[in-house]
């Protein structure tokens, strides 16, 4: 079981990454807890993309909504 700290971290790396690969006021973001520190990003097309802790890798991962 992770301690709040680790979960606090691994938000953090989450929405660093969704920082550093959008302009944030051009998507909108939801938490999704079917992942890990899931978070749902939809741009102003309406597309939408899944980004969340990957536990195997140990790094943050995403999915496309077509995958």
């Amino acid at each position: 079981m992770m301690s709040l700290k680790e979960q606090e971290i691994y938000e953090d790396k989450v929405m660093e990454w969704i920082d550093d690969n959008f302009v944030l006021n051009e998507i909108e973001i939801e938490d999704y807890p079917f992942f890990l520190h899931g978070k749902l990003v939809r741009d102003k097309q309406g597309e939408t993309m899944v980004v969340f802790w990957c536990v195997i890798y140990g790094r943050v991962d995403y999915r496309f909504q077509d995958a």
